[in-house]
């Protein structure tokens, strides 16, 4: 069974920081210190992830009215290919089946350096219900291009906005 528990809550604190810092780009990634900043926040949360009593990775989830945003979700190296995303992925429905689920990924792109790794991150959320938003969101730190998935109900691109403007206040946004 899949557990989720905040991280202050835990003495993971430095595991969960390393995966996340090993898992994601740096490009991707808001200060660690923010993350943690903004659990104090009751529209944020960073979880480890448990399966019974083994730690098996990372959840950090905001929340914007009936929109639950997965921010991101790692699952450690050592837990990998065992069915846990498609897992949390599920318990995160269950838990939230009255709101509707979104998440960035990265943009298929054959001439990206990581092709198969979008291609295949695409096809497992795909697996586990998500769907394509008709629009895009380009970044201004490194011009990547993220393809936005849902689950539930569609988002629409003023609600998406409205909810970054939300997380990162009026000023930030405009950074991230």
């Amino acid at each position: 069974m899949i557990n989720l528990i905040p991280v202050n809550q835990t003495n993971l604190m430095l595991r969960v920081k390393d995966l996340y810092l090993n898992e994601f780009p740096e490009y991707e990634c808001v200060p660690y210190w923010m993350l943690i900043y903004k659990t104090y926040n009751k529209h944020t949360d960073l979880y480890a992830i448990h399966h019974g009593n083994d730690y098996i990775g990372l959840l950090y989830l905001t929340y914007y009215e009936d929109i639950v945003y997965i921010f991101y979700l790692a699952i450690d190296p050592s837990q990998q290919s065992k069915g846990y995303g498609s897992k949390v992925l599920q318990y995160l429905k269950e838990t939230y089946k009255d709101k509707r689920l979104l998440l960035n990924i990265e943009k298929i792109d054959e001439v990206s350096d990581n092709y198969e790794q979008r291609f295949k991150r695409k096809l497992f959320y795909e697996k586990n219900g998500f769907k394509n938003i008709d629009f895009e969101i380009k970044t201004v730190k490194k011009n990547i291009v993220y393809e936005i998935l849902y689950f539930g109900d569609k988002v629409y691109e003023k609600e998406y906005q409205a909810l970054f403007k939300n997380y990162y206040g009026p000023i930030l946004s405009f950074f991230y």
